[in-house]
């Protein structure tokens, strides 16, 4: 089971600092960094991931919107990633 992150931070004054704490806390918590704002962790099973819904929650900043997202092993095999090739000119 996979349990992903999204950060939506917003420009109020102090946001900042709160969502680079809560950037921190999620690397240190065993999280991958999968896009700018968006990060992952492997959990064993449905109980493991309410865990970390939990310790999510008592981190969060008070501005702004963070989104978690629970998905299956099969849900996650199923993800299509469209990679275009780097230019060089």
């Amino acid at each position: 089971m996979r349990l992903i992150a999204i950060l939506s931070p917003t420009d109020k004054w102090g946001t900042k600092t709160e969502y680079s704490r809560l950037r921190k806390f999620l690397l240190k918590d065993g999280h991958i960094r999968i896009g700018p704002e968006v990060f992952m962790r492997v959990v064993q099973n449905r109980k493991a991931s309410e865990k970390h819904y939990r310790r999510i929650d008592e981190v969060k900043p008070k501005t702004g919107v963070v989104r978690l997202l629970r998905l299956t092993e099969k849900q996650h095999n199923d993800i299509i990633d469209f990679v275009t090739p780097k230019l060089y000119y």
